[in-house]
C-alpha cells in the first residue's frame, strides 16, 4: 500500500516563492551584465610631453609613433593638427627612416612656459592674490616649467589584447629587439620588456639646454560593473638630456602588459 500525504497550501507557497525569486533574481543579473556590456569600451591612447629650459630655434624632432603591421596608427588629428596641444607653428608630417615610420615636427622657435607655485586662498578673502603672467624663462616668481603636452585618444570596437601586445598592439619600434625586463617598484601584474626606440633631436639655442622627452602609446579595456575595472598595456620612451646631445639617440622603451582587471 502507498501512503500519499497531503501537500499543504504553505509548502506550495514556500515553493512558488522561492521559484519566483529565482527567476527574479536571474533576471535582475542578466540586465546588470547588458548594462555592464553596454559601457565597455576600448580605448587607445597616444601622449608626447616635451620640456625645454629655454628657447630652442630650428627644430627638428623624429619621434616614435605606434606602429601595426608597418602601419603607423593615430595620425589623423596630428597631421591635421586637431589633436590636443598641436601648436599651430608646428610643421608635422609623417616620415620613413630607414624602413621605420616617424612623427617629424619642425619648428622654427620653441619657447617654454614657466608658471608660478598654487596660491592658496584663505576663506573670507575679498581681495584675491593677483594671477602671475606666465614667464619664458626661470625666475623666483614663475619656478614651474610646465611641459607641452600632445594628446590623441581613439577607440576600438574588439577588444584590446593587453596580455600580448608584441604582433598584435600598436607598440613603438615593433621590429626591434623586446627583451624581458623588471618591474620590482611598483610590481607589475603582467609581463614587462625593455627595448630601444630611435628618435632624432636637431636644434639651436644661444643658451646651454635641458631636454626632457616622454612618449607613450597604451590601450585599455574598461567596464562599469559598480565602480570601473579596466586591463592596460603601455609602451613609453623617456629621454633626457642635458649635455647638448643631439642626432640620434636610443630611447629607452619599455612595455608593460596585462596591467588591471580582467573581467
Amino acid at each position: 500500500m502507498t501512503l500519499h500525504l497531503p501537500i499543504r497550501p504553505r509548502t506550495i507557497f514556500i515553493l512558488a516563492f522561492i521559484l519566483l525569486a529565482v527567476i527574479f533574481f536571474a533576471w535582475v543579473n542578466g540586465q546588470f551584465d547588458q548594462a555592464a556590456r553596454q559601457s565597455e569600451r576600448h580605448t587607445y591612447y597616444y601622449t608626447i610631453d616635451l620640456s625645454y629650459t629655454t628657447t630652442i630655434e630650428n627644430v627638428t624632432l623624429f619621434l616614435p609613433v605606434p606602429v601595426l603591421n608597418n602601419t603607423p596608427m593615430f595620425m589623423t588629428s596630428l597631421l591635421d593638427k586637431t589633436a590636443y596641444g598641436v601648436s599651430p607653428d608646428w610643421n608635422i608630417s609623417v616620415v620613413n627612416e630607414n624602413g621605420t615610420p616617424m612623427l617629424a615636427i619642425r619648428a622654427a622657435r620653441m619657447v617654454p612656459e614657466y608658471h608660478g607655485y598654487p596660491v592658496a586662498i584663505e576663506p573670507g578673502t575679498s581681495v584675491l592674490p593677483t594671477t602671475l603672467v606666465p614667464g619664458r624663462e626661470y625666475s623666483s616668481d614663475t619656478p614651474v616649467l610646465m611641459p607641452v603636452s600632445v594628446a590623441v585618444m581613439e577607440t576600438s570596437v574588439p577588444e584590446i589584447d593587453t596580455r600580448h601586445p608584441v604582433g598584435h598592439e600598436p607598440l613603438f619600434f615593433p621590429e626591434g629587439n623586446f627583451t624581458p625586463g623588471s618591474c620590482d617598484t611598483p610590481a607589475c601584474d603582467g609581463l614587462v620588456y625593455d627595448h630601444r626606440v630611435p628618435v632624432y633631436i636637431s636644434y639651436t639655442s644661444e643658451r646651454p639646454v635641458a631636454i626632457s622627452l616622454r612618449v607613450s602609446v597604451s590601450g585599455s579595456n574598461a567596464i562599469w560593473r559598480g565602480g570601473w575595472e579596466s586591463n592596460t598595456y603601455s609602451d613609453t620612451v623617456v629621454i633626457e638630456i642635458a649635455n647638448g646631445t643631439q642626432g640620434w639617440i636610443a630611447g629607452d622603451g619599455r612595455l608593460i602588459t596585462a596591467e588591471g582587471l580582467y573581467y
